[in-house]
């Protein structure tokens, strides 16, 4: 019975992590260059064209595919660049697009020739971010073909420092304003949306962000090609924060009820469209949709054309930087079900590396002060495991003496725990404890932006990315190299599971539960080196504990 609990717990484990493994497409590697990878389109290609009016339609009502226009030629327009100490971005007077985003503080990859992290990825003709449509009941107007003009051709930010572009153009007729205002040492930035006099059918005003969304999005592959950072739309709006993968936005997908934000979101960047407060948030709505390759996710809001502001997002999920930027972006950062644990350690995470400047040695003490929190825990579920395999002999005379009448085996057995004291859920219940704050901690470093291209030691130069040592290309490993770290890892839960007490007699349960280090073992080849290591010094510091606790109960 005690082995049944044991089993159903790693069981469970295996289960939660294969789901967002496989079906959640959480981890997947990043897609090669080609599809995900798509350098930002060359100005005089960089926008796409008009879209077509559309058919009538109520104010507020979904959009359709005549917002995602189709891919024409658009005029040529001129660069407009601004450099904040954040990041380096470049707009287009072609529909007042921006075409390029680059953050300074963040690589492609590990390279030392490596570029910074683009965050705008678009196809050649295809629409850039930032379009804005004029929309209502009776018809939709884009500035796709607009040729805007612009007050500056370069704008550099330091610290505190403050500026704006405004490009001014003509959308169906009259007169539009498109204002970007940005802050040096901020990533977040604001657009304002100013029309002189808005068409009769204009009752609300959209903003678009356009681009590729990848199918996967996993971790880093270290010194491998640029890759897209973005693997689905993220949207908070009726309380509800929404994952939509590509695959879920070919038929269209609207989002109702106060919208706080929507963004295309990925592993470690978010780039969002955001209501300026709660006020305008109840007169927002998103909406978003994919053809092919291209992806937009619309923020319409709904009221008064005249002056329309939207706030953006360009950066990392950094825990500080999201929840000091308001508007609930901290929700971006999505830790799963144990969030409220996960959290907090990616926080311990950050104030350990303060001390140590290393995030591998950082895992390493997280993972020691945990293991000693729940040291009581543990040891009480391996003293029950030691009293369950003492009784196993008994046990097994009794299924002999009652083999065909389970009523009186069970009754038996409660009365043999009785009367020796044992518990027979004293050794899984203080794992099924401990399950919560390991997966939060699983999450946690998974997702943390601090990992991304951190060296540990050795061969190891990224812990978001699989470990891997020499040149030599093996079947079911990710890229070239010996995934070193994950055999040590297999090796160490061999051991726990040789050390851990036997409780049942059965054969098949003993083949399945020593199967779990291989399982494990080809589970984590393709995983991060931070999530291997973290795993090894759990394996490793529970089969200390279990020798001393062996050497006390002998």
């Amino acid at each position: 019975m005690e082995r049944n609990a044991l089993l159903a717990v790693v069981i469970s484990l295996l289960i939660l992590v294969l789901w967002n493994e496989l079906v959640l497409n959480q981890y997947a590697p990043e897609e090669p260059a080609g599809d995900a990878i798509t350098a930002p389109a060359a100005p005089e290609a960089a926008e796409s064209a008009p879209s077509a009016p559309a058919a009538p339609e109520a104010p507020g009502a979904p959009a359709s595919e005549a917002d995602l226009a189709p891919e024409v030629d658009r005029p040529t327009g001129t660069d407009v660049v601004v450099e904040t100490d954040r990041f380096r971005a470049v707009f287009t007077t072609a529909g007042g697009r921006l075409k390029s985003l680059q953050l300074n503080d963040y690589r492609a990859n590990t390279s030392d020739h490596s570029p910074p992290e683009e965050l705008v990825h678009s196809a050649p003709r295809a629409p850039l971010p930032l379009a804005v449509h004029l929309r209502g009941k009776t018809g939709a107007e884009s500035d796709e073909t607009t040729l805007y003009s612009a007050d500056r051709s370069q704008l550099q930010l330091a610290g505190a420092e403050t500026g704006s572009v405004v490009f001014t153009g003509e959308i169906a007729g009259t007169t539009v304003r498109k204002r970007f205002e940005l802050k040096g040492d901020s990533y977040l930035w604001q657009m304002d949306v100013a029309i002189d006099q808005p068409p009769a059918f204009a009752s609300e005003v959209a903003v678009t962000w356009d681009g590729i969304l990848g199918a996967g999005g996993g971790w880093s592959t270290g010194n491998g090609p640029t890759a897209n950072p973005f693997n689905e739309v993220l949207t908070l709006a009726g309380g509800d924060l929404t994952h939509s993968t590509r695959d879920d936005l070919t038929a269209g997908q609207s989002f109702e009820g106060a919208t706080k934000w929507t963004g295309f979101s990925g592993q470690y960047f978010f780039a969002g469209l955001i209501t300026e407060n709660e006020e305008i948030s109840e007169s927002a709505s998103a909406w978003a949709a994919a053809v092919g390759e291209n992806a937009k996710t619309m923020l319409r809001v709904a009221g008064q054309p005249e002056l329309t502001r939207v706030i953006l997002f360009t950066g990392p999920k950094d825990i500080d930087l999201l929840e000091d930027a308001g508007h609930s972006l901290i929700s971006a950062l999505d830790l799963g079900w144990f969030a409220i644990l996960g959290k907090p350690m990616l926080r311990t995470l950050r104030f350990l590396h303060g001390f140590t400047g290393n995030y591998g040695i950082d895992i390493i003490i997280l993972t020691i002060l945990i293991k000693v929190l729940f040291y009581p825990l543990t040891k009480k579920s391996f003293q029950s495991m030691k009293a369950m395999q003492k009784l196993q002999p008994r046990m097994e005379k009794l299924k002999e003496l009652y083999k065909d009448k389970p009523e009186e085996l069970n009754k038996a057995m409660m009365e043999l725990y009785r009367n020796e004291g044992v518990n027979p859920l004293g050794g899984c219940l203080p794992m099924f404890l401990q399950m919560p704050v390991f997966l939060g901690l699983y999450n946690a470093l998974l997702n943390a932006v601090e990992l991304r291209h951190a060296p540990f030691a050795f061969w190891i130069q990224d812990l978001s990315a699989p470990d891997r040592l020499g040149s030599l290309q093996l079947p079911f490993v990710t890229g070239a190299g010996f995934p070193v770290l994950t055999l040590i890892m297999g090796a160490s839960m061999l051991i726990q599971q040789k050390m851990t007490p036997t409780t049942s007699a059965d054969p098949m349960q003993q083949r399945m539960m020593m199967l779990m280090p291989v399982v494990f073992t080809f589970m984590f080849i393709n995983f991060p080196a931070g999530l291997t290591l973290y795993w090894l010094v759990n394996n490793l510091l529970t089969i200390g504990q279990q020798y001393m606790i062996n050497r006390q109960e002998d």
